[in-house]
């Protein structure tokens, strides 16, 4: 029995049937994860086994912890793991070992999921490739010669690679959906607040969310009912109306898509061809379609690295070589200490977004600053996405307007994805098709705040009728 050919709900199912243990799980796990794709940065097999007993005793007990019990969840690294290091995949954190847990690992832990490994990633989230790890890039399962997307690299790396289960990890800025789409895996970022951020290693918060990367839409709902809800040592929670993300009595005739003409336009010939083709496989399924066009494209990116760079400057403040992080030796006084450390232990990505923050916020105050154009940008966004889904119950685009670039090239493919992320509603990406060179190609839905299970719910419908997640790389 493969279970990196199953999914954690399928591997929950067999474990509740007494068709397979927790410790024969992790002991499968551990033993064929060779790390083929620079996925891992750390492997917490000393912890599996033990959790893997623990989870058993309750489950023969007949104590049904959730329906992914016994499955193993895979983390980024940005997520905090009491006693276990955290470290950005940056040199800032190497020895880093956090004294609590995130409350999203918590809820994993209390449904019964195991951790198997903190996930490689993009240097403190800030990244779009994977590249600009400490640890090195991750290889993409479906051509090594190119990107994984980030920031979630790992996460979306090791399930393709057949080294993960399911995974968490963050959307800042489309670092979920990008890494799915370029992987063929099924990613979700959802509705801002509805999913604790405490012990997520901020980048910036105003647009930060952890996010799931899946197999398919059911194992994402399904983790999504896991992690959701109210926190207390997060203000920003939501009280979600509902915690169960899977309708069995869905009809995708009821649902009015909009696709963005514009964003299919503004995509290569080859991913337009593509995403259009499973637009009329929705068609097809009974979905109401029309086209639309939404004239945003060109203010998405600007407005995003303007607001996401002066938040990082300052959370990256705190990064002094003084509290914790990396101290470097022969610093005779405080100012010393703080250079060197961010000089010798910030990757080029990082240091370029703390000068740019500080030069966007050296003027902020200033009436026709930078800062100010960009919240007037994000007005702007927002009041024409939420018209147009004020109209059509999804807004469809491509995730991204190219198919995984070469590790050499330095392409913006994140285009489409910010705009969730700035005004905070979900969006996911689902596997949709493969280009000439089989390369994945992933289809964005799009939807008003706290609509994830609408979307959840579409992504399950298409899937049942199509076969595109199911399909595998062969690294």
């Amino acid at each position: 029995m493969d279970i990196f050919n199953m999914t954690a709900t399928q591997i929950g199912q067999k474990i509740q049937n007494r068709e397979i243990s927790c410790p024969e799980i992790v002991n499968y796990f551990f033993k064929n994860n060779k790390n083929k794709s620079n996925s891992y940065i750390l492997f917490t097999e000393e912890y599996a086994y033990e959790k893997a007993k623990e989870i058993q005793e309750k489950i023969d007990k007949k104590q049904i912890l959730s329906k992914l019990a016994g499955a193993i969840v895979s983390l980024k690294d940005n997520l905090c793991t009491k006693d276990i290091t955290t470290t950005c995949a940056s040199k800032m954190l190497l020895n880093f070992s956090p004294s609590y847990n995130a409350t999203v690992f918590n809820k994993l832990e209390n449904a019964g999921l195991i951790l198997g490994g903190k996930l490689n990633m993009d240097e403190f989230a800030m990244g779009d490739t994977g590249k600009t790890s400490y640890f090195g890039a991750c290889k993409n399962p479906w051509d090594i010669n190119r990107t994984t997307g980030g920031s979630s690299s790992g996460c979306a790396s090791s399930i393709a690679s057949k080294e993960a289960i399911i995974s968490l990890g963050s959307d800042t800025g489309g670092s979920t959906r990008q890494p799915s789409a370029f992987c063929s895996l099924t990613g979700l970022k959802p509705t801002y607040g509805l999913v604790s951020r405490y012990g997520l290693v901020s980048f910036a918060p105003d647009f930060d969310q952890i996010a799931p990367i899946t197999k398919d839409a059911i194992d994402c709902a399904n983790i999504m009912e896991i992690i959701s809800g109210v926190d207390e040592k997060d203000n920003t929670t939501l009280s979600s109306k509902y915690l169960n993300f899977i309708d069995e009595n869905f009809d995708i005739k009821n649902i009015k898509i909009g696709v963005c003409k514009n964003f299919l336009d503004y995509s290569k010939n080859e991913i337009s061809t593509i995403v259009e083709n499973a637009i009329k496989i929705l068609e097809n399924l009974g979905a109401k379609i029309q086209y639309i066009d939404i004239d945003i494209i060109q203010y998405g990116m600007p407005t995003y690295q303007i607001l996401s760079s002066a938040m990082a400057t300052s959370n990256m403040a705190r990064y002094d070589g003084l509290t914790y992080g990396f101290k470097p030796k022969n610093s005779t006084n405080f100012d010393e200490l703080c250079i060197n450390s961010r000089t010798n232990s910030f990757g080029v990505e990082v240091k370029k977004r703390i000068v740019f923050g500080n030069l966007i916020l050296q003027n902020k105050d200033k009436e026709n600053s930078y800062y100010k154009m960009a919240l007037n940008s994000k007005k702007y966004i927002k009041d024409k996405i939420l018209s147009a889904l004020n109209e059509y119950n999804i807004l469809l685009t491509p995730t991204t307007p190219t198919e995984p670039i070469l590790l050499t090239e330095d392409v913006e493919t994140d285009t489409f994805l910010v705009f969730a992320n700035i005004i905070g509603i979900p969006a996911m990406s689902i596997p949709c098709g493969f280009t000439k060179n089989g390369l994945p190609v992933g289809m964005q839905l799009i939807s008003k705040h706290l609509n994830d299970d609408l979307l959840l719910n579409t992504a399950i419908y298409f899937q049942k009728h199509t076969d595109f997640h199911l399909k595998t790389a062969k690294i």
